[in-house]
């Protein structure tokens, strides 16, 4: 497998924006996780938590689509460099605030996510001329596992950072990550800056809200592939009421310092989905329905909630640790084991050339939808725990498991 990479590593402006997006995505899920550790230590709060999500999310509803264009009529290489050094300079000076409230959490946040609108498409838009044309699916796919891990690395590192050096320079720590992305793409090479007149930009922006509303219209009218679309938005909605949840997951269920929520929280998770995303393909492959697969991992998700929420009752021992960190390992695979079926089926059944209306679309529609259960979630656990919001997580899935199991659309192997 290695083996594969080796022409590509041979590239070296590639390799000079692979590290900018290594470091870049570390940065931001180490930053996100920091501010919401301080957050929940400072407030005790689920809807401040829930707020800093709304915080990174309204960015790329308000902002994205512009921002996509605009990657196609200025220099990319321009923006690669002046949003990572302005990232950097941002962490930089807010380590050295001392807000009396929680709102510059919040602004900070908002306009970190708002330069990161001009980073991530002008990195995407950067590939294709930093490799030759062979080798583009292979820097698609390390980029995609560079993404994942870098959940991983940077949730893992941000907790024993934060205990050991505080959160002053933890912030520090990560200004100098994000400097370092900007000294690795000013060595990039080869980078065409685009040369299209102004008039394009109303022209793409109306055109990516055509797409939008021909993806959504495609979608509605096609019911067979209607609910394995509502299950990746589903998905990823609860992907989203988790993630803003996960210190208090550790302060209530785990009973645990908050710091270790990335050690105990978030990599297990990952590890499930790691393990799942080398089970699911193998079972396709090997010709297991992909309508089953959902079921069981629907249903897998809806116990594994449930369990979770019991976790942690009375004495805390190191059995009942053990068995929520299993419950959490499934939790990633059960999500796994969901996605993967679901996204093949909707690949195949989409027609080529509304692919990029329903796929190249879905973050965008996924961010604006998630805005009410996240902050709704919020609002639950402040009000009732976060053992209420695992059980009604967990009886939403096992809902869903029965709707799954009941539809008459039938998810081909093909």
């Amino acid at each position: 497998m290695i083996s594969n990479y080796k022409t590509l590593l041979k590239e070296r402006s590639f390799i000079f924006l692979w590290l900018s997006q290594l470091l870049s995505q570390v940065t931001i899920n180490m930053l996100n996780f920091i501010i919401l550790v301080h957050l929940f230590n400072k407030t005790g709060s689920t809807i401040a938590t829930s707020f800093l999500w709304i915080a990174y999310a309204l960015p790329a509803i308000l902002f994205g689509p512009f921002a996509s264009v605009l990657v196609d009529i200025y220099s990319r290489k321009r923006l690669l460099v002046a949003t990572n050094l302005i990232q950097a300079i941002l962490i930089f000076i807010f380590s050295f605030s001392r807000p009396e409230g929680v709102y510059l959490y919040f602004v900070v946040a908002f306009i970190y996510s708002f330069i990161n609108q001009f980073y991530v498409p002008s990195e995407a838009a950067s590939l294709p001329s930093v490799v030759n044309k062979e080798n583009l699916p292979r820097a698609n796919g390390l980029f995609f596992i560079t993404q994942q891990a870098a959940i991983i690395l940077g949730f893992g590192l941000a907790g024993p950072i934060n205990s050991l050096f505080g959160f002053r320079y933890s912030l520090i720590i990560s200004s100098i990550f994000m400097f370092m992305a900007f000294l690795s793409v000013l060595f990039i090479k080869g980078l065409n800056d685009p040369n299209k007149p102004s008039s394009a930009f109303e022209v793409n922006i109306m055109d990516f809200f055509a797409r939008i509303y021909e993806g959504y219209t495609f979608i509605k009218n096609n019911r067979r592939i209607l609910l394995p679309f509502i299950l990746l938005l589903s998905l990823q909605s609860g992907l989203a009421v988790i993630m803003v949840s996960v210190p208090v997951i550790a302060d209530s269920i785990l009973k645990v310092d908050v710091n270790l929520a990335g050690l105990l929280v978030v990599v297990p998770a990952a590890i499930g989905a790691v393990i799942g995303a080398g089970v699911i393909p193998n079972l396709i492959r090997k010709g297991s329905r992909k309508k089953t697969i959902i079921e069981n991992a629907v249903l897998m998700l809806g116990l594994a909630l449930l369990l979770l929420s019991l976790g942690q009752q009375g004495n805390v021992t190191t059995f009942k640790i053990v068995i929520a960190l299993l419950n959490i390992v499934l939790v990633g695979f059960a999500f796994v084991g969901i996605l993967i079926p679901s996204q093949t089926f909707l690949q195949e059944e989409t027609p080529g050339g509304m692919r990029g209306r329903v796929f190249g679309n879905f973050w965008f529609i996924v961010t604006v939808v998630n805005i009410v259960p996240v902050i709704f979630s919020g609002a639950i656990v402040e009000l009732l725990g976060i053992r209420t919001l695992l059980i009604i997580m967990g009886l939403i899935a096992l809902i869903g498991y029965y709707v799954v199991k009941t539809n008459k659309i039938n998810i081909r192997n093909a």
